[in-house]
């Protein structure tokens, strides 16, 4: 089949839309088919052409689909759904967007639209795709912008009781006819958005609070570091003081200050002795024991090693400044 020219040349679309009062950008690059064709835009999943929703979306299990595909589900993106997905058991990973997650079940997905996004799941994977089309999910956050705005981009959280109990909800309805069925799965779907909503946001918290506990520890080892130097000098001794790793810790260090938490401790103990040796007529051996070390000509070779010359030198080029 011969294809319009246009479509060869590097080119960007922008889509806009006007969501609850909000213009949101989408902006995607379509490249020279010759280097890299275009990712499949489906209805669901294989299926070219408009979607055909007689009961405002669709619910499917994974398995019905994945496999038959031997469990994979190649990049590809929608252009007018949004998909909401539950992993009971199984799990895989999941690629949106050019980054890769992980699935431990119970986890949930949320896959706004022209969200390009593939699966790798393990054999057997148990779980469900909820399927709304964008104007349904549009008419029912008409009166919560807030939330359409928390569902504007993709995320993969821990899936709540209360996203798992909406998802089966929905598959009952949506397998069993019954009276007012649109309005009671458009009920169901606002529902279902608020639920995830609320893990997105709890999601958040518990980031936050790991930011703020790591804070915590990175405080309390730069305050024992001071009361401690002289007689601690290892990082066990301070990763265990705190409750944490050796590992823990070093990592803690090197995010915020770039030098390990061994570096740190001899940057202090290094002060201290610069300190004694040019304010106290001490002598070497005396600074050393001061610190804590029980071998002299221990420290002499870690201070020669920060500072590049030994105490001795070190207090003789001071002299004429004490």
């Amino acid at each position: 089949m011969k294809h319009d020219p246009v479509s060869d040349i590097l080119k960007f679309i922008t889509i806009q839309r006007i969501w609850n009062g909000r213009i949101i950008k989408i902006i995607g690059q379509i490249e020279h088919r010759a280097q890299k064709p275009d990712i499949p835009n489906y209805a669901l999943y294989g299926e070219v052409g408009p979607a055909h929703f007689p009961d405002t979306l669709h619910c499917e299990s994974i398995a019905s689909r994945s496999r038959q595909l031997d469990w994979k589900i190649a990049p590809h993106r929608h252009h007018q759904l949004h998909q909401f997905f539950l992993l009971e058991s199984g799990g895989g990973s999941i690629a949106m967007d050019g980054q890769t997650y992980e699935l431990t079940p119970p986890v949930a997905i949320t896959i706004p639209l022209l969200t390009v996004h593939g699966f790798q799941f393990q054999r057997e994977t148990q779980g469900w795709v909820i399927t709304v089309p964008q104007q349904v999910l549009d008419e029912v956050l008409k009166s919560t912008p807030d939330l359409g705005e928390e569902l504007s981009t993709p995320a993969v959280v821990l899936a709540t009781p209360e996203i798992t109990a909406s998802i089966m909800r929905i598959d009952r309805e949506h397998s069993h006819p019954r009276k007012s069925r649109r309005g009671y799965l458009t009920h169901l779907v606002g529902i279902l958005a608020i639920d995830f909503a609320r893990a997105l946001e709890q999601n958040r918290f518990e980031l936050q609070k790991k930011g703020s506990t790591e804070k915590t520890h990175l405080q309390t080892f730069l305050a024992l570091l001071e009361e401690r130097f002289v007689e601690c000098h290892n990082a066990g001794g301070y990763a265990a003081a705190i409750g944490i790793t050796t590992q823990h810790l070093n990592r803690l260090c090197r995010q915020v200050t770039g030098r390990t938490t061994s570096d740190l401790i001899q940057e202090r103990l290094m002060l201290e002795a610069r300190r004694s040796l040019a304010y106290t007529r001490m002598t070497v051996s005396e600074v050393a024991y001061s610190l804590g070390f029980a071998d002299p000509a221990h420290f002499s070779r870690l201070f020669r090693k920060n500072m590049g010359l030994s105490p001795n030198a070190f207090r003789q080029n001071l002299e004429p400044e004490i």
